[in-house]
């Protein structure tokens, strides 16, 4: 300005504090040599940024900056977030990489939100001591790129923690644990331990499953749950060598092998999920996980929206059957049907199980997405005829992204099929 006046420093100390805070730490630091007033503001700003390992002269020079940042905070200063994301795409520093002093340190700090990501190719994961991590101020949680075992993998020390994201880490303890907890994603994690890991959040609300390797976790029950989307692809280890979706009895099938232990548990997965009211379930074709479960699994007393993809074709369509018998409140249900291998299908049209009809009293919608219409799709129309009491269900089909979208809501009937064709079948 004209004048030269300060008018930033004029800013109360809130406001400075603020803008501050949207910095990377780096720079929120650099601003101590503006004025005298700067000098130690960078001590008290609520939030810590921290990214690398770009503009370092070294990774020692990095660590050194975090270290006196976290440590030389002014005590009893607001910590609303604290933000570390580190990606490291050439020479990774391994041990160097203080990562659990850090997060234990913001802890110690009372951070309220806390992120620690670490990103390396080679996908290597950061090691977490073997002891709690403990806060009374802990809300959020995201953790990428770690390994946790055990201790550290109990939340009971952190009572306000409610939303917890882990991604890309590395999973070896045997029980996940955390009474407060409400929202929960875990993605890209590998579970890596010889035995299933126990996982007990009574209060959630929230979870999601995506597309990790490992064993599929032992589920309690979850009497809060209200949406669930779960997606278990070609890296899950629940699937059978021999293409079986009960026990082939082969011992060499480590797919097979102590999937379930009758002293312990019997239904491994849904059965914590039994509350939902919205539910997404989906699995690579040959992961058996879903089908062996609802043998044991009771029913879903809540459930009105579910999702399912092509596993519960195979291997008669006795899952989806299972699931309009066992979700007497169910109203809207979204079917994807793919190209299902040949050993994994044994359909006879039957029905066997469905002997005595039923009706889904509250069923509204049933949207079915596929590619062409096959001798499946007809079933499916049959299944929902015979089990819905419907003798003339209402087909419109529309243009989908990836071929056709059929939908059913039991009014009437128009469009290409009648119930002479699915007679035929």
């Amino acid at each position: 300005m004209a004048s030269g006046a300060d008018r930033i420093s004029d800013l109360p100390d809130d406001v400075i504090h603020h803008v501050l805070s949207l910095l990377p730490s780096r720079d929120a630091v650099r601003t101590c040599a503006l004025a005298r007033r700067w000098r130690d503001l960078w001590r008290s700003v609520p939030a810590v940024r921290v990214a690398g390992d770009r503009g370092w002269a070294s990774f020692d020079a990095l660590a050194r900056f975090v270290d006196s940042l976290l440590r030389l905070r002014r005590g009893g200063a607001a910590l609303d977030a604290c933000d570390f994301d580190l990606r490291f795409d050439g020479a990774f520093p391994g041990e160097e990489l203080q990562g659990d002093t850090w997060i234990r340190r913001a802890l110690r700090r009372q951070v309220r939100a806390l992120r620690f990501a670490v990103s390396t190719h080679p996908r290597v994961p950061i090691p977490l001591s073997d002891s709690p991590l403990v806060s009374h101020s802990l809300t959020t949680l995201e953790l990428r790129g770690v390994q946790g075992n055990d201790q550290v993998l109990d939340f009971s020390s952190c009572p306000s923690l409610v939303d917890l994201k882990m991604k890309d880490c590395y999973v070896g303890g045997l029980e996940m644990w955390s009474p407060s907890l409400k929202h929960l994603s875990i993605t890209y994690c590998v579970f890596y331990c010889d035995y299933r890991t126990r996982m007990d959040f009574p209060s959630l609300v929230t979870f999601k499953f995506n597309t990790n390797t490992g064993r599929t976790p032992l589920l309690e029950t979850m009497p809060s749950l209200a949406t669930a989307a779960v997606r278990l692809d070609h890296f899950c280890h629940d699937r059978c060598a021999n293409g079986w979706y009960d026990d082939c009895g082969d011992a060499g099938c480590k797919g097979c092998h102590d999937y379930y232990r009758p002293d312990e548990y019997d239904c491994v997965f849904l059965e914590g999920l039994t509350e939902a009211t919205d539910l997404t379930l989906l699995a690579y074709s040959k992961v058996y996980l879903f089908n062996r479960d609802l043998k044991w699994c009771s029913t879903f007393s809540k459930l009105k929206t579910l999702f399912l993809n092509a596993w519960f074709v195979a291997p008669d369509l006795s899952a989806l059957a299972w699931f309009l018998q066992h979700a007497p409140l169910l109203e809207r249900l979204f079917l994807r049907v793919s190209k299902v291998p040949k050993n994994l299908v044994g359909m006879d049209g039957s029905f066997n199980q469905l002997e005595q009809p039923f009706a889904a009293s509250h069923l509204q919608i049933v949207e079915i997405y596929c590619r062409e219409v096959d001798g499946i799709i007809l079933k499916i129309l049959k299944l929902l005829i015979l089990c819905v009491l419907v003798s003339t269900p209402r087909i419109n089909k529309t243009q989908a992204v990836h071929g056709h979208k059929y939908v059913f809501d039991g009014t009437g009937v128009s469009g290409a099929f009648t119930d002479s064709t699915l007679r035929q079948y």
